[in-house]
């Protein structure tokens, strides 16, 4: 049985969004967010913005993840695309991996110690 679960990725999402550079931002509480799990070999993880009423989608994927630190990366990575999201005034923004995501990236890269490469 994995450890990657609808749950498990929520508990990480309401743990990390406490943790220094996400609590800066205004990050909707776990209960409005829908975690998705998936084993697609053509993603890591997913974000997907709230439409018409719905909640923020975060998708992770089991068959790039068996072990918790690419799993941890991946989901900062997903919240970093939430973040620019929620900041930017074109929302198109927040697929790009360019300006404050890559501000953000580096920042959460430092602060954790995770490779900028990887995240």
């Amino acid at each position: 049985m994995t450890f990657i679960t609808e749950n498990n990725i929520a508990n990480l999402y309401s743990a990390l969004i406490e943790f220094p550079v996400f609590d800066e931002y205004k990050l909707p509480p776990a209960s409005k967010v829908d975690f998705v799990i998936v084993h697609d070999n053509n993603i890591c993880g997913q974000y997907e913005p709230p439409e018409q009423g719905e909640p923020h989608i975060i998708t992770i994927s089991t068959a790039r993840h068996t072990h918790l630190y690419p799993v941890l990366m991946t989901l900062c990575h997903e919240i970093i695309h939430m973040i620019v999201y929620m900041t930017s005034k074109k929302t198109n923004q927040y697929t790009s991996h360019k300006g404050l995501f890559l501000k953000l990236q580096k920042r959460v890269a430092k602060v954790y110690g995770f490779d900028p490469k990887e995240l």
